[in-house]
């Protein structure tokens, strides 16, 4: 997702309301202009959830940042933004797709979604073989992969292995790597044309070919079993295929076993960048969503909390730590999320507009043969100023002649043409319904139409200022005191888990012993006692305690994180005023914060703002 559609996006979740007899008196108004009680709550009510500071979820802190946002699309407007021809085809684009899950009959989706739950009861286990074919490829194109794929299925029934054909024959990356076998997968992991081949496929049989966006396919299943559920992990992982990352997943793994917090192991020595961030965990995830072997160990584990041996995966070494489980969930607890999964689906999205069906039997339609009859005539191409009558009528809403004259565009009027044209007329009426009526519909809305507009703001105002060279130069001059190192130190710090070992490693540091042989004297039976880092060490609060005096030598021994710390200095390189080009992502940052205050205050003082405090004191009190 772009970082437009991110800002877009963000004040498109769900809608709570309130209080309705408070919900439609304004809270306040910009140069006389209302904004309602209900606006504020919605918007306020869906990023509660989302907003990580505290501060903000207060409601009057809340209002501030509203009243702000609300300034700039005031501004928006005022300097025309709404009027370019960018935004107001973005703007279309965007309602479209809005839209789009409303042109879905509810009962076809109601299909869909109890196909798919089933299908989810089981995964599949399959390879497969792709001959790939862009969407665009010509016919020729087309034929050619098309009997490509129908040679590897014939030889394949004719007694050839599918992994020998497959690594022959398919044109999908990883072949080389899995000969076509894809493990196991359930219901979403795949794009819907496999997923319906992957079910719909005997076990130990072969699909006949079909089509995805990719090209050809055949796949074979292997296997169909009752779904696992999903679980929640993590995990520590060390790179390579090394004796030193064998010796250091080993080292790690004898920690956990005398009791060593994983989270905290994981967080300090796990070498997945990502996970380490947020102590190992991995998340939820089910079947298909990991390589072969780490799901197999991750489902192999019995009790929450269990750890596993180490085991390798072509990523390096791992241990891994079941942190929850989750069996498959009842239809009526996943039946919403299930069905927003298959209304962004690839099946769904092929029958757009099937609402339409439903419609001609809901609404009221009237066609008027007299006004049809000059349209039937042989040759019949009046003047268009001639069809001014009303040829039809949905609901309340009448149609003229013209539109039909339009439609046909100089052809002859058929059965189908009149068909989709009237199909075409009621899907309009309902979109135009839609649009005019339906407020779920229009509230999104008009949250894309203002987050598209502040988009377009903020590039002219933050944005496009903030890549002016000489006002970073200057902001970094003026706040230099903001951008200096951090204290480090070059040496060793040693991590012991008893005082015992600590003043042993004190005591050989202080002989410059090798941290080799230090290793050897303390880490005994295959016991690690004493876990080393060397070489430049930035100070803070997970690394070096506090109490550390930054002095040549080695330190004295200090209790740290359930450790016992040594540190051996052989340099302390102080903090230091750091230099532009070192940190300019930082001030490019803080440069965009200045603008954007300076902005907000220009704002305050252009506009009249005006708070009703008794509608907010009843907004206080009722929620």
């Amino acid at each position: 997702m772009t970082f437009k559609n991110t800002l877009v996006l963000f004040i498109s979740l769900s809608f709570f309301g309130v209080y309705a007899q408070l919900e439609e008196k304004p809270l306040f108004t910009i140069d006389n202009q209302p904004i309602l009680v209900s606006e504020f709550l919605r918007v306020y009510n869906k990023n509660l959830d989302i907003v990580t500071d505290e501060n903000q979820k207060d409601i009057n802190n809340y209002l501030d940042l509203f009243i702000n946002y609300k300034l700039k699309i005031k501004q928006a407007h005022d300097l025309g933004f709404d009027t370019l021809s960018s935004y107001k085809t973005e703007l279309l684009g965007y309602k479209k797709q809005l839209m789009e899950p409303y042109l879905k009959d509810d009962s076809v989706i109601e299909k869909l979604v109890q196909e798919a739950y089933s299908r989810s009861l089981y995964e599949i286990n399959a390879s497969h073989i792709l001959v790939m074919v862009k969407p665009s490829a010509t016919p020729a194109d087309t034929i050619q992969a098309y009997e490509k794929i129908v040679e590897a299925r014939n030889l394949i029934l004719a007694g050839n292995k599918f992994n020998d054909v497959a690594t022959k024959y398919s044109e999908d990356p990883s072949v080389q790597r899995n000969l076509g076998d894809l493990g196991y997968f359930s219901a979403f992991s795949m794009v819907f044309p496999f997923e319906d081949a992957a079910y719909t496929t005997v076990v130990n049989e072969i699909s006949k070919p079909f089509r995805t966006r990719f090209g050809y396919h055949i796949l074979k299943v292997h296997d169909k079993r009752k779904t696992r559920g999903e679980v929640e992990a993590s995990h520590i992982m060390v790179k390579g295929d090394t004796d030193d990352s064998f010796s250091k997943i080993n080292e790690i793994y004898n920690q956990l076993l005398d009791g060593k917090d994983f989270a905290n192991l994981a967080k300090t020595q796990s070498e997945d960048v990502y996970s380490a961030k947020k102590n190992g965990s991995l998340g939820r995830f089910g079947a298909g969503k990991m390589v072969k072997e780490f799901e197999q160990t991750v489902f192999s584990l019995k009790n929450i909390g269990d750890i596993s041996q180490p085991f390798k995966t072509a990523y390096g070494w791992h241990i891994v730590k079941l942190d929850n489980v989750f069996p498959m969930p009842s239809f009526e607890e996943v039946k919403k999320n299930l069905t927003e999964k298959v209304k962004r689906g690839d099946k769904a999205k092929s029958m757009s507009n099937s609402i339409v069906f439903k419609l001609l039997d809901e609404y009221n339609i009237i066609i008027r043969d007299k006004a049809l009859k000059p349209f039937k005539k042989e040759g019949g191409n009046e003047k268009r100023n001639k069809f001014s009558k009303t040829l039809m009528s949905i609901q309340d809403k009448e149609i003229s002649q013209k539109k039909l004259f339009d439609y046909l565009d100089g052809r002859q009027l058929t059965n189908d043409l009149l068909k989709s044209f009237k199909e075409k007329e009621v899907l309009d009426y309902y979109k135009n319904d839609l649009e005019l009526n339906n407020k779920e519909f229009i509230y999104s809305y008009k949250e894309y139409e203002e987050g598209l507009l502040l988009f377009e703001l903020l590039q002219n105002r933050i944005w496009d200022k903030s890549k002016d060279s000489l006002g970073i130069e200057n902001y970094f001059k003026n706040h230099k005191k903001e951008f200096v190192s951090t204290k480090s130190i070059e040496g060793v710090v040693a991590t012991c888990t008893n005082k015992e070992t600590a003043l042993i490693v004190k005591e050989q540091l202080s002989k410059n012993t090798s941290l080799d042989e230090i290793k050897k004297l303390t880490n005994i039976d295959d016991q690690i006692n004493v876990l080393f880092k060397s070489g430049l060490i930035e100070y803070n609060k997970e690394t070096i305690p506090s109490e550390y005096n930054f002095k040549n030598g080695v330190s004295d021994i200090y209790e740290f994180n359930n450790s016992f710390i040594v540190i051996k200095t052989d340099s302390v390189i102080p903090s230091k005023q750091l230099e532009l080009k070192e940190v300019k992502g930082r001030v490019v940052n803080k440069y965009q914060e200045y603008l954007e205050e300076q902005w907000i205050d220009e704002l305050r003082s252009t506009y009249t703002i005006d708070i009703d405090s008794e509608v907010l004191k009843s907004v206080l009190e009722k929620y």
